[in-house]
């Protein structure tokens, strides 16, 4: 899940999107994500979530599912989740 390094616990965190998903809405909500430099932002063809894909924006974190109702929503809650990784709290 995570390197040591220099006594740092560091968690490699990976973000994924199906580039089907809200494609244009999504695009600054990745660019965040990508300017953030702790994150590994990954478009991946097929995530096999092909009915929620079509109706709502998510992204896959750590394999975990986040999804909102809204696009604009997305990077909020994936920071909340990414914020919540790194204290700890989440057990993946």
């Amino acid at each position: 899940m995570g390197n040591k390094i220099k006594g740092v616990f560091h968690v490699n965190i990976k973000v994924k999107f199906c580039p089907c998903n809200f494609e244009d809405e999504l695009e600054a909500t990745k660019g965040k994500l990508r300017e953030r430099g702790d994150l590994e932002v990954i478009e991946e063809r097929c995530l096999l979530y092909c009915g929620q894909c079509l109706l709502e924006p998510f992204a896959l974190v750590n394999g975990k599912n986040i999804v909102t109702d809204e696009p604009e929503k997305l990077y909020e809650k994936i920071n909340q989740y990414v914020s919540e990784l790194k204290q700890g709290v989440v057990l993946n």
